[in-house]
């Protein structure tokens, strides 16, 4: 199934968030763009990415314009830059890629061969096992479902059945969803930074030795922070992060917010 890679960077002293598909070409484990078995990037009706900061503040970057720009996906496809002054700490990015939208034909009770399901049939429906699906203008149905693909034709959702005629107006709109959370530190790196240029003014002295030694230990807490990010848990993440900014706050320097 397709699985997207998504690469945030940090710019302009935190002031621009950019965000960049990773996610490459497929060679043939339908796991990426086109290529051989890849997901069909000219079937992609509507893309966004949903970001909340660590103060739970939510924004949106629509990205279906750069994605069909892109179609066919030959490499890297970056997104519009999300400008303001962001804080450090962990983001949750959704990246929500929706495929064409197909007219429900049929709903069919399910129960007999998967326990409280209802079979939808929806011609070329585009449903992989493992995508969610939307769907609307219905008079039971309306709203998001895992989905189960059973064949080109046929998927079906977890849901009570209730009786409803298909047709026009009866949409099913397949989507992929997946979750990031890269972890934010540059206002912690900047200020660093202004450590070491405070240590280059100072004289050769205890004081500028001592000194340099709270700077060595707050740079390598943030290269742990850097290496923990990939793998150890965002309690651990957390804790490194808080010990950088009582060493920060100690020596008297300021975050950039």
């Amino acid at each position: 199934m397709f699985t997207p890679e998504i690469d945030l960077e940090v710019w302009t002293k935190s002031t621009v968030l950019r965000f960049t598909d990773t996610t490459g070409v497929d060679t043939g484990a339908g796991t990426k763009w086109d290529g051989g078995t890849g997901l069909d990037s000219s079937l992609v009706s509507a893309a966004e990415l949903h970001i909340t900061d660590p103060n739970n503040d939510t924004f949106t970057i629509d990205c279906s314009a750069d994605i069909a720009a892109a179609s066919p996906i030959t490499g890297d496809v970056q997104f519009d830059d999300l400008v303001g002054r962001w804080i450090d700490g962990c983001y949750a990015v959704v990246y929500d890629v929706h495929m064409q939208p197909t007219v429900i034909t049929t709903f069919a009770d399910y129960g007999g061969t998967v326990a409280g399901t209802v079979k939808i049939t929806s011609n070329n429906h585009l449903v992989e096992t493992g995508m969610k699906a939307t769907i609307a203008g219905t008079t039971n149905y309306d709203g998001e479902y895992d989905a189960t693909k059973i064949d080109a034709n046929e998927y079906y959702i977890t849901a009570t059945y209730v009786a409803e005629a298909g047709g026009a107006g009866k949409t099913s709109t397949p989507f992929y969803s997946d979750t990031f959370l890269p972890f934010v530190y540059s206002n912690a790196e900047i200020a660093i930074e202004k450590m070491y240029a405070i240590f280059a003014e100072m004289d050769e002295s205890t004081e500028a030795d001592e000194y340099l030694k709270q700077v060595e230990l707050v740079n390598g807490l943030l290269n742990a922070l850097k290496c923990a990010i990939a793998t150890t848990t965002i309690a651990r993440v957390n804790n490194i992060y808080g010990r950088i900014i009582r060493i920060l706050d100690f020596n008297s320097i300021d975050l950039i917010y």
